[in-house]
């Protein structure tokens, strides 16, 4: 990963990171939106890709790429390593701290790579209203502005739009509203920018679980999207994906899962549509004591 993809990369993840913990009326820790349950200390995945040799007639696993990630009591990832291909000169970490709201205010991205280490600190500040929303959110990278961020809630204290600005200097910012149904969900978004609009409906099961994501563009003529089943765990065993303009569906991937006893899958097979391997991830679950 090189240094202008792992810019990119980190700059999402911090975004959409704060986006998912901070601006929510019924705040979900880190772990609990990545689908884990229980007390968890930390998690190490392993990815594998299948590959067959002898002309094609023996399968074998070969590794890919691996994960560690870290948690504090309350869910809050502090720690995550990854490295591709198995390369120990080839790695990539972050490092997370909070304020005592729970808001993430500063990330440490590190990677190593050709012989050559780089870091970045990511920093945020916010501001907040008299209910202890936040209502505006100042990112920097080095010292430097990165992004400003402003929030508006519904009456349930759900944030039901944001308006993001990329340079201290932006005149036109990117502008996102979300509709809700009355459980909280975001059912509909649209989203204002620069490089245009677009809308994505959303549906839900009774337990929560999203069914169905249909984004729409060039004037809601056009729309892809993609259809999800779940186990009797919430866990996605299906996934198809559809597209109105080729009028085609095909089922993206299938999943299978090995359960440990607090209900964490610590194996998970990929399937493509022709039941051959896409990945296997295998993981190593630590818990902290009750």
């Amino acid at each position: 990963m090189n240094r202008k993809v792992l810019f990119i990369v980190s700059l999402f993840v911090f975004i959409i990171f704060n986006l998912t913990t901070i601006a929510q009326s019924k705040k979900k820790s880190d772990a609990e939106s990545e689908g884990l349950r229980g007390k968890v200390k930390s998690v190490n995945e392993k990815y594998y890709i299948e590959k067959r040799i002898f002309f094609g007639l023996i399968p074998i696993k070969e590794e890919s790429s691996y994960e560690h990630k870290i948690y504090n009591k309350e869910g809050k990832l502090v720690f995550e390593k990854d490295i591709s291909d198995f390369r120990e000169d080839n790695w990539n970490i972050s490092y997370y701290k909070y304020n005592n709201r729970g808001n993430c205010i500063e990330q440490i991205d590190s990677s190593y790579e050709d012989g050559r280490a780089y870091s970045m600190l990511w920093q945020n500040t916010y501001n907040y209203d008299i209910n202890g929303k936040i209502i505006e959110e100042y990112s920097y990278l080095d010292g430097m502005f990165a992004g400003k961020y402003l929030y508006k809630y519904d009456k349930n204290g759900d944030y039901i739009e944001i308006i993001s600005y990329k340079d201290e200097e932006d005149t036109i910012p990117t502008k996102e509203i979300f509709i809700r149904d009355n459980k909280g969900n975001i059912i509909e978004s649209k989203k204002y920018s620069y490089f245009g609009d677009q809308r994505t409906i959303y549906k839900y099961d009774d337990k929560g679980n999203l069914i169905k994501d249909e984004y729409f563009f060039q004037e809601d003529t056009i729309s892809t999207g993609n259809l999800y089943k779940y186990n009797i765990e919430n866990d996605i065993i299906e996934k198809i994906h559809f597209d109105n303009q080729t009028k085609t569906k095909y089922i993206a991937l299938k999943f299978k899962y090995k359960y440990d006893s607090k209900g964490n899958w610590i194996k998970r097979t990929d399937y493509k549509e022709d039941g051959s391997i896409e990945n296997i991830i295998k993981r190593k679950i630590k818990y902290y004591k009750d």
